[in-house]
């Protein structure tokens, strides 16, 4: 979204109160991203360790196998590899 902003002789100009407003938001997404993605990477690495755990002590190999692919959707979705699943 593009903020509301005045021209003068073909140049923009945006108050103090807007362009400070702007950069909060900016920084506060750019921080919800950063914990959204280490919180996915925490997801991965927990349903991988469950897979492979289940693989090595005998358990199930279509759970132990479905946990590691779902480990591996939740990284490839943490670095945008593929569409976010909101």
């Amino acid at each position: 979204m593009v903020p509301d902003t005045e021209t003068n002789g073909g140049t923009t100009e945006m108050n103090r109160d807007e362009h400070a407003k702007t950069s909060r938001n900016d920084v506060r997404s750019g921080v919800l991203d950063a914990i959204g993605t280490v919180a996915l990477l925490g997801f991965s690495l927990l349903a991988l360790f469950i897979g492979v755990r289940g693989l090595f002590i005998g358990s199930s190999m279509a759970i132990s196998g479905g946990f590691v692919v779902v480990s591996c959707l939740l990284a490839a979705a943490a670095f945008n590899f593929i569409p976010p699943f909101r």
